[in-house]
């Protein structure tokens, strides 16, 4: 069944819209248009509601808060997470993505692709756009070494609005592709696969969102891992028409029956750079359980290509 999950990746979306309803004569489709400067339509979870939050997932959150139409931006960000996952040993987990969007209306794609560096006495793969995935604790006497890059991550979006509704939706899927080696101790060889959808609702400035997902992740030869959902929900709140806060919480199933499922709260912030078509995002977690980093913390610069391009 999971292989069949594959021509589904391009799934469909729905997300709650930032804009007001506009009066319109009953036999047209008129689609509502802003009205104000904060625009945070399309606000989707910073974790895209897989795991955790990754230097990939939250630019391409952040990314949707400026409403754009139609753009294409690349970001690379880094993040460094550190906790004993309820073992008597500390793991750390160093990443760097790569990341891509692109928008052409209703429709969304991405792609991310990690370097990783894992030491841990556990077993840790990478998963769905480049978030951890602790699959078994302790499984070795010392803590082990494992870096290089992770696997690719791909995904698609459909996002609608209801006629005369403030509300969008949207609706997504994922595929992480095997592209690094089981060896090399930062995949389980296996591709997974993910469904989810987001909702969001503008008030003024604050854009409440939430988010439900189903994973399917592939069993390896050692370890069978668990299907199963993740969910996050928040806000964020327009400083103005280039600044933004969120904060979120976050939770997933663990992988396995070995390890507690994860329970994590999210803060972040980001900004326009003036008079570049950069974007500078930070942001930080705190883990509320034994199955997500006790703590974290990232940074992530974005281009907005058409801006870039525009300036030539």
């Amino acid at each position: 069944m999971k292989k069949t999950l594959l021509s589904l990746v391009s799934a469909t979306g729905f997300q709650l819209a930032a804009f007001p309803a506009v009066a319109q004569e009953p036999d047209k489709d008129v689609r509502a248009v802003p009205i104000n400067r904060y625009d945070t339509a399309d606000l989707t979870s910073p974790s895209s509601a897989t795991s955790s939050v990754s230097p990939s997932s939250v630019p391409q959150a952040i990314a949707r808060l400026d409403g754009d139409e139609t753009s294409a931006e690349l970001s690379l960000g880094t993040s460094y997470a550190a906790g004993d996952f309820g073992t008597n040993s500390n793991t750390t987990i160093l990443t760097s993505a790569l990341g891509a969007r692109l928008r052409l209306g209703d429709w969304g794609l991405t792609a991310s692709l990690p370097w990783m560096r894992i030491q841990s006495r556990s077993t840790v793969f990478t998963g769905i756009d480049a978030t951890p995935v602790l699959v078994a604790p302790n499984t070795a006497s010392k803590r082990r070494v494992a870096s290089g890059w992770g696997d690719l991550t791909l995904g698609g979006s459909y996002t609608f609005t209801p006629k005369y509704s403030l509300v969008e939706f949207q609706i997504s899927g994922r595929a992480k592709l095997n592209t690094a080696s089981e060896s090399s101790g930062l995949s389980s060889g296996e591709n997974d696969y993910s469904l989810g959808a987001d909702v969001s609702v503008p008030v003024g400035k604050v854009t409440p969102f939430a988010s439900f997902t189903y994973r399917f992740l592939g069993d390896t030869t050692t370890y069978k891992l668990r299907d199963g959902p993740a969910a996050s929900a928040g806000a964020s709140y327009a400083l103005n028409d280039k600044s933004f806060l969120l904060v979120s919480y976050h939770y997933s199933l663990a992988a396995t029956r070995l390890v507690d499922d994860s329970h994590e709260v999210f803060v972040g912030a980001s900004t326009k750079v003036r008079g570049t078509p950069l974007r500078l995002t930070g942001y930080a977690t705190a883990g509320l359980s034994s199955g997500a980093a006790a703590a974290s913390g990232g940074l992530a610069l974005s281009v907005d290509l058409q801006s870039a391009f525009k300036k030539r």
